[in-house]
C-alpha cells in the first residue's frame, strides 16, 4: 500500500466467545501505541448508502445539471468507481450483500418485508465489533429497520423513522402515509448520528449512515424543491450531498478525516422510464443496477477513476483487506485492494457478476429475472430471455438473444452454474414469517397482491415460466404514477391512471384500494363504497384505504351500509384497527354492548392499538366497572404517558368517584402536556368551583379567557364560575 502503513489491529475467529478476548487484545494494542509505540492509532469506517442513487445523476460522474459538491470532494480525495454495479435492485437484499459479501444466492434475502437477513450471517459491522470497535449505524426508512435482521453487529442502531411526524413529546401528528414508506429525511439522520460520532471520536469507530431521499416520493426540502423543480430527483440528491457534507465536515473538525476509510454506495438505482420501468425493483437492467461507489481509503492517493466493473459483493472484502483482516470462503466477493494500490485504471473484467429480481414473483406472481455478466456480455434469464453487449449498446435496447442463440445458450449455462455454485441451503433461514401488520403495510405500498408467490417457494434454479416483467412493466409505471398523484392529491389523474391498471387487471385488490381512495379525495363516497361492494375479492390487501371508505360512509349519514362494509372487511381480513372502527361505529349507534365487544377483540388481536384501549376505557367508566376502567387507564398511560386524552377521561372518571385530588392531578398533567387542551381547562375549573376554592376558580377561569380563542367555551367556563 502507498503511503502511510496501517497498524495490524487484533484479528478474532468467528466464535462468540472470543468477541471478549478479541476486544481485550485490540484495547491492549490501542494501550501500546498510546505508551510511545510510532504505528498511528487504527483507521475508522464509514459506510454510506445512498437509496434508490443513480451513479450518472452525480456531478462526478458526469451529470452536468446537477451540483453535488459534496460527493464530488469525497471522489476528488478518493477513488470512483465507474462501473459499480448492485446485486438486487431492492433496498433489503441489496444492503444485506454490502453489509455481508455474498450474493442473495447465499444469504437469502430476495425482497423487501418478506425476509429476514438470518442470524447465521456474519455482517461487516459484527467483525469489527468483535475487533473492539465501537458499532453505530442510523436508517431513514421501513425496509431496513431492526426486524429484518439488518441490525446485526449494531451496538447503536437508531431506525427510529417517524420522527418527522411526531411532535416535542413524541406523539405522531400527521397520518402515516397511504402509498409510501415512512421515511426520515437527510437531515434528521444526521441529528441522530452526529452526536453519536461525537461520543466515539476518539475511539475506532465503525458507522452505516443511510440516506432514504431519493426514493418516491420526491420532496425535496427548500431551496431543493425550487432550484430542481423540473426534476426533484435531482433536487433529492443534491439535498442529499449538503447533508452529506455535513458528516465530511464533522471528520476534519474532529481530525479524524484522515483516518477513516470512508464508502459512499448507491443500493440501487431508478428506471426514470428507461425501458418503461418509472421506479425500481421489477426490472434487471442498468438503470436500476449501475450505482455510485466511491472509497476514501487513507493512505491512497486519491482523484483516480477505476474503469473496470465491480460489485457491491466487493465492499466487504476490499474493506477487510485493508484491515489486514482474513476473507473466509464464505465470502463471495473479490477484494479491490490490489488493484487499488497498483494504481492502474482497468483491471482484467473478465470475472462473472450475478443480480437478480425475485420481487415480480412475490409482489405479482409474474416471472423473476436472474442476469450474469462476463466482461461486455449481459445475460438475462427469465420468461423472456435477453443478451446484450454493453460495449456497443450501454443502455441495453439491442437483445441479441434472438440472433446469438449459441452465446445466449453458454451464457444461460454460465449463470446456471454460477448460482449452482454459490447458492447455500442456509439461504431458506431469510424466510420471514410475516405477521398481519407487515402484510397489511407491505400490500398497501403495492408490495404484495394475492397473486404473488410465497417466498417459501424459492429454488435456486433457472426458472423459464411466468410473465414476462418486461412486458409488464407498465402496470407499475401506472401503479407508481397513481401513488404519486394521490400523494399529491390530484385526485382526478390518479382515478384516471388507476381506471386503467383495473383494466389491465381487473381482479387485482390493491388497484381498487387506490381506485376507493382517488373517490374518496373527490368526495365521491358512494363510488368509493361501490369499489368495495363489487370487489371479486379483498385478500391480501391492506385494510386501511378500504376501511376509510367505510368510516366515510358511516360519517355521511348511511349507517347501515358503513357498518356491513366493515364487517365485509373483517371478514376478509380481520385486524386490530377493523374491530376499532366498527366498535366505534356500534358505539356511536347505540349498541354499547356490541361496540365494547369489538373492542375487546381489537385488543387481542393488536394489545398496542392504543386508541381502542382508550374507548374501552371510558366504555366501562361510563357503565361504572371502575376497577376494569382503572386498569385499561393505568395500561394505556404506561404505553403512552404523553396522552393527554388519556389522563382527561381518567381524570373525568376519577372526578365522578369524588376523588378530587387525584383527578385535579391527572388534569393538571394533561394541560401540561397541552396547555389548548380546552376540555381538560373546564374540568379543572369544575372541581375548584365545586370545591368553593375561590382564588382557584378565578385563576383557572383568567387563563381560559386570556388564552382560549373559542367563544363558546369562555362563556361556557364564565357560566360555571359564577356558581362561585
Amino acid at each position: 500500500m502507498t503511503g502511510r502503513s496501517r497498524p495490524t489491529v487484533a484479528r478474532a475467529s468467528r466464535g462468540v466467545s472470543s468477541s471478549r478476548l478479541a476486544k481485550a487484545a485490540f484495547l491492549m494494542a490501542l494501550a501500546i501505541l498510546a505508551s510511545g509505540c510510532t504505528r498511528e492509532p487504527p483507521w475508522n469506517v464509514l459506510i454510506v448508502t445512498l437509496d434508490t442513487t443513480r451513479a450518472d445523476h452525480l456531478a462526478c460522474y458526469g451529470r452536468e445539471d446537477i451540483k453535488t459538491p459534496n460527493f464530488d470532494r469525497l471522489a476528488a480525495e478518493g477513488l470512483l468507481f465507474e462501473q459499480a454495479m448492485t446485486t438486487a435492485p431492492i433496498t433489503l437484499p441489496s444492503h444485506s450483500t454490502i453489509f455481508t459479501g455474498r450474493y442473495p444466492l447465499a444469504h437469502g434475502v430476495r425482497d423487501n418485508g418478506l425476509f429476514t437477513l438470518p442470524e447465521s450471517e456474519v455482517t461487516i459491522a459484527e467483525r469489527f465489533r468483535d475487533l473492539g470497535y465501537a458499532t453505530g449505524a442510523v436508517v431513514a426508512s421501513y425496509p431496513v429497520t431492526r426486524e429484518f435482521g439488518i441490525a446485526q453487529g449494531f451496538d447503536f442502531f437508531d431506525d427510529h423513522i417517524t420522527v418527522g411526524l411526531e411532535n416535542f413529546r413524541g406523539e405522531r401528528t400527521e397520518p402515516q402515509r397511504g402509498v409510501y414508506f415512512d421515511e426520515r429525511s437527510a437531515d434528521q439522520v444526521n441529528d441522530a448520528v452526529l452526536p453519536w460520532l461525537r461520543e466515539h471520536a476518539d475511539e475506532p469507530f465503525m458507522a452505516w449512515i443511510h440516506y432514504w431521499d431519493a426514493h418516491q416520493p420526491l420532496i425535496p426540502p427548500s431551496p431543493f424543491d425550487q432550484l430542481y423543480a423540473y426534476d426533484l430527483y435531482l433536487g433529492e440528491i443534491a439535498y442529499v450531498d449538503q447533508s452529506f457534507g455535513k458528516v465530511l465536515d464533522f471528520l476534519e473538525e474532529a481530525g479524524i478525516a484522515d483516518r477513516t476509510l470512508v464508502v459512499v454506495v448507491g443500493d440501487h438505482g431508478e428506471g426514470r422510464k428507461e425501458h418503461r420501468e418509472d421506479s425500481h425493483s421489477m426490472l434487471v437492467y442498468n438503470s436500476t443496477l449501475h450505482v455510485p461507489l466511491i472509497m476514501k481509503i487513507p493512505g491512497i492517493e486519491g482523484g483516480r477513476r477505476l474503469k473496470s466493473r465491480v460489485g457491491t459483493v466487493d465492499i466487504v472484502p476490499t474493506i477487510l483487506e485493508f484491515f489486514e483482516q482474513p476473507i473466509d470462503d464464505q465470502i463471495h466477493g473479490r477484494s479491490l485492494a490490489d488493484w487499488i494500490r497498483s494504481g492502474e485504471e482497468e483491471r482484467d473484467s473478465r470475472g462473472l457478476y450475478y443480480a437478480e429480481t425475485l420481487s415480480p414473483r412475490f409482489s405479482h406472481g409474474w416471472g423473476e429475472m436472474r442476469a450474469l455478466f462476463d466482461g461486455s456480455s449481459k445475460y438475462i434469464h427469465g420468461p423472456r430471455p435477453e443478451l446484450f453487449d454493453l460495449e456497443a449498446d450501454p443502455r441495453e435496447l439491442n437483445d441479441l438473444a434472438p440472433s446469438q442463440h449459441e452465446e445466449a445458450a453458454e451464457m444461460k449455462a454460465a449463470l446456471a452454474a454460477f448460482i449452482e455454485r454459490r447458492a447455500s441451503s442456509s439461504s431458506a433461514d431469510a424466510v420471514q414469517s410475516v405477521d398481519a401488520e407487515t402484510r397489511q403495510r407491505l400490500a398497501a405500498l403495492g408490495y404484495l397482491s394475492s397473486s404473488g408467490d410465497a417466498p417459501g417457494t424459492v429454488t435456486e434454479e433457472l426458472i423459464d415460466g411466468g410473465i414476462a416483467p418486461q412486458d409488464r412493466i407498465h402496470d407499475i409505471t401506472l401503479m407508481s404514477q397513481a401513488k404519486q398523484l394521490l400523494d399529491r392529491k390530484e385526485y382526478v389523474q390518479a382515478r384516471e391512471r388507476v381506471l386503467r391498471l383495473i383494466e389491465l387487471d381487473p381482479g387485482n385488490a390493491f388497484y381498487r384500494s387506490l381506485l376507493a381512495s382517488a373517490y374518496l379525495g373527490l368526495g365521491q363516497v358512494d363510488e368509493a363504497a361501490s369499489v368495495i361492494e363489487e370487489a371479486e375479492e379483498l385478500v391480501s390487501v391492506s385494510d386501511s384505504a378500504f376501511l376509510a371508505v367505510a368510516q366515510r360512509v358511516f360519517a355521511s349519514g348511511s349507517q347501515e351500509r358503513g357498518l356491513a362494509l366493515a364487517r365485509l372487511l373483517i371478514k376478509a381480513h380481520d385486524s386490530g384497527y377493523g374491530r376499532y372502527l366498527l366498535g366505534e361505529m356500534l358505539l356511536a349507534t347505540g349498541e354499547a354492548e356490541a361496540g365494547e365487544k369489538e373492542l375487546e377483540a381489537a385488543l387481542e388481536l393488536d394489545g398496542n392499538l392504543l386508541r381502542a384501549r382508550l374507548s374501552l376505557a371510558i366504555q366501562l367508566a361510563k357503565r361504572q366497572e371502575h376497577e376494569a376502567a382503572t386498569e385499561h387507564f393505568e395500561a394505556l398511560l404506561q404505553s403512552q404517558p404523553f396522552s393527554e386524552r388519556g389522563h382527561y377521561n381518567y381524570a373525568v372518571m376519577l372526578l365522578g368517584l369524588t376523588r378530587y385530588d387525584e383527578a385535579l392531578e391527572k388534569l393538571e398533567r394533561a394541560i401540561q402536556l397541552n396547555p389548548s387542551y380546552w376540555p381538560a381547562h373546564l374540568a379543572r375549573l369544575a372541581i375548584y368551583v365545586g370545591q368553593e376554592e375561590t382564588e382557584q376558580a378565578a385563576t383557572a377561569l383568567d387563563v381560559i379567557e386570556r388564552r382560549c380563542r373559542n367563544p363558546q367555551i369562555v362563556k361556557r367556563a364564565r357560566n360555571m364560575a359564577g356558581a362561585v
